[in-house]
């Protein structure tokens, strides 16, 4: 979907700002805004809900410079089949080979760290629940949603009629994967808020410094894999639906 460029930056939403440039999604981690679930607020009105400084953004954005084409949306998701490759091969590939070492390496946090340090027992819970959570919402989508999507791209660039889905309308579908990444969102703000950001204490080793490293890794990729399917991945396969139909 076109982002619209005629507004102010602070009337845009964050999802467009971060579509139309993806070096804005450091800004906005900087920041402390949730970029994705969020992502249909404009600028102004998640300053407002956040109690951040409207200037301090906007000027953290100016100092980006003018986006190229290696910092704006990759073409070729055009096609949303290459977009849905990409979410399966780069974010729940990642997903799947990430969890084990994060499991593991709380595990060791919390029997050799979890007397002095209590938040790590939350960290550990607050971990595995959202790696359950990401994992269900990965297999609906694998199994429900994607492959229907590849029909609906093939039906477009074909000028074939509407595919029939198991699901009725993709709204329905879209709106339950949504809600998920709301929920996750909740357990992502919940991870930053007992690691403090993943801040490693000071008297953090190095099995600290790994997992704290990992998880900051996981929650950041989880950002950017929900920001792809509520800003770009859905809206465009809701519009493909609503053309053949």
């Amino acid at each position: 979907m076109a982002s619209n460029t005629k507004l102010s930056p602070a009337e845009r939403s964050l999802g467009d700002l971060v579509q139309e440039d993806e070096r804005a999604v450091s800004v906005f981690e900087g920041f402390g805004l949730h970029f994705c679930c969020e992502g249909r607020r404009t600028l102004r009105q998640a300053v407002e809900a956040n109690g951040l400084s409207l200037e301090a953004l906007l000027t953290a954005l100016e100092d980006l410079g003018p986006p190229t084409a290696q910092n704006g949306l990759v073409p070729q998701w055009d096609d949303l089949r290459l977009l849905v490759r990409h979410v399966c091969d780069q974010h729940h590939a990642g997903v799947r080979s990430s969890v084990p070492a994060i499991n593991a390496g709380l595990d060791c946090l919390v029997e050799h760290h979890g007397t002095r340090h209590l938040e790590l027992a939350s960290v550990r819970e607050t971990f595995r629940g959202l790696a359950a959570e990401l994992t269900t919402h990965m297999l609906k989508e694998e199994h429900l949603l994607f492959p229907y999507i590849a029909d609906l791209e093939v039906a477009r660039q074909n000028g074939s009629s509407l595919p029939i889905g198991p699901f009725g309308t993709i709204l329905n579908p879209i709106r339950v994967l949504e809600a998920d990444h709301a929920r996750m969102g909740e357990l992502s703000t919940r991870l930053r808020t007992l690691t403090r950001n993943f801040t490693v204490p000071a008297d953090g080793c190095g099995t600290y410094r790994r997992c704290y490293g990992e998880l900051q890794t996981f929650d950041q990729n989880l950002h950017r894999h929900v920001h792809l399917e509520n800003h770009i991945l859905f809206p465009r396969a809701i519009e493909i639906e609503r053309s053949l139909m």
